[in-house]
């Protein structure tokens, strides 16, 4: 995926700074303001997508329900491209059904303000016919957004006209409720959202993607966690490939170094590919050691390798969920090395422009009716492997990290 074209883009932010009259624990939220309209300057001051003003709608304390939906209604049916709907405020469990209601400013009871699913209904077919939706929610049980996520009908509508994804970040999981410090110019979840858009994750690749975005949300998260205990952890919900929807230009990324030119494979490579993982998006069970080494797992997936003398096992990617992992992938600090049942595979460094690292996608629907898309990692060359398909998309991350150890080590 690419950034989203700014002209095609649009940005509807919604705050609700007051208090609900009738629950007094629900005080006003200050901070919601300056939410609202930092994050509006981050979205069109150049530093995240260059949206053009009139392209980034902007409504704090809102009138009405009617309001929000025709605004969200209206930037739906216009983005050709990418769509960020962002509310901040009070949320609500209410209604029959204890789905999520985001308060407005003139809100008495639970089921007076807006119904998300009702607003969620804006964001589908017919109405949304763009590329791409994000939907962030920093709010009280934010996660209950999720009860409105597509339905198998939408799945079919979505590959008939190439929608390429859906995502859904949260401040908050379905029982958990958002945190406002006092005294401070954002909420919490905000305040680092903002912060990892304006300035990276030196652990991230060059482009952020909402994967990316939220690894390093919950990593700043945790880190305030050691003082705001009842900080709660956000939450990622996709479809698609939503996850994979670029936010921004990662303002910490660095190029590594490029690799003296020489034939042989140069010194300290196990270091340099250490380094460079480490620095990248975390990717689904993969291990780089010695961070993960004291787990049993990884132990255990290492010891079925036949390593050289002197070979160091750098980093360790297992896909098996058994209890004894005997199939897994390894870069070590001579090549890379499979064992996958009864195959094994070991590509030295200097050997690595001789392959092909890829993945593949398949969309597919389960029995049930749910869309259950499977990804696998492809090895082509004078040694041919394919991994097992998997129901997420660390295959697909793993070729990317294979792909630039290969530009690193030829």
């Amino acid at each position: 995926m690419t950034l989203p074209d700014p002209a095609q883009s649009r940005a509807v932010l919604i705050g609700n700074t007051s208090g609900v009259k009738n629950m007094p624990d629900l005080k006003d939220i200050p901070a919601v303001e300056a939410n609202v309209l930092d994050l509006r300057q981050a979205l069109t001051d150049g530093s995240v997508w260059s949206l053009p003003p009139e392209n980034c709608v902007t409504i704090l304390q809102p009138k009405s329900s009617e309001v929000v939906k025709r605004a969200v209604r209206d930037a739906a049916a216009a983005a050709a491209d990418t769509l960020l709907v962002y509310y901040a405020g009070h949320g609500l469990r209410a209604g029959s059904d204890h789905s999520l209601y985001l308060t407005l400013p003139h809100t008495e009871d639970p089921d007076e303000g807006v119904r998300y699913n009702d607003l969620a209904l804006r964001l589908k077919p017919p109405t949304r016919k763009g590329l791409r939706t994000l939907v962030v929610l920093d709010c009280c049980y934010a996660e209950l957004a999720a009860d409105g996520m597509g339905t198998a009908d939408d799945e079919e509508f979505a590959r008939e006209t190439e929608i390429k994804g859906v995502g859904l970040l949260t401040a908050a999981a379905r029982t958990r409720k958002a945190l406002a410090p006092a005294g401070e110019r954002h909420t919490a979840f905000t305040s680092e959202l903002l912060a990892v858009l304006r300035e990276g994750d030196p652990q991230g690749p060059a482009f952020l993607d909402l994967d990316d975005v939220f690894n390093a949300v919950s990593r700043r998260l945790d880190e305030r966690r050691r003082t705001l205990r009842h900080l709660p952890e956000p939450r990622l919900k996709c479809e698609q490939l939503g996850s994979r929807i670029i936010l921004t230009r990662n303002s910490s990324y660095r190029e590594p170094p490029p690799p003296p030119v020489q034939t042989d494979r140069p010194p300290h490579t196990g270091s340099r590919v250490r380094d460079y993982l480490r620095r990248q998006s975390k990717v689904a069970d993969l291990y780089v050691l010695p961070d993960g080494a004291s787990s049993w797992r990884v132990w255990r997936a290492s010891k079925v390798h036949s390593l050289k003398a002197g070979e160091e096992i750098i980093a360790l990617w297992i896909w098996s969920p058994w209890a004894e992992p005997s199939s897994n992938l390894v870069l070590t600090s001579t090549g890379l090395r499979i064992r996958d049942s009864g195959t094994q595979v070991y590509i030295p460094y200097e050997e690595f422009q001789r392959y092909k690292f890829d993945s593949d996608y398949l969309p597919d629907v389960s029995a049930y009716g749910d869309f259950d898309p499977k990804w696998w990692l492809t090895i082509e060359g004078p040694q041919s492997w394919t991994s097992k398909q998997l129901g997420h998309s660390a295959p697909e991350k793993m070729a990317e990290r294979l792909q630039s150890v290969q530009r690193m080590v030829t």
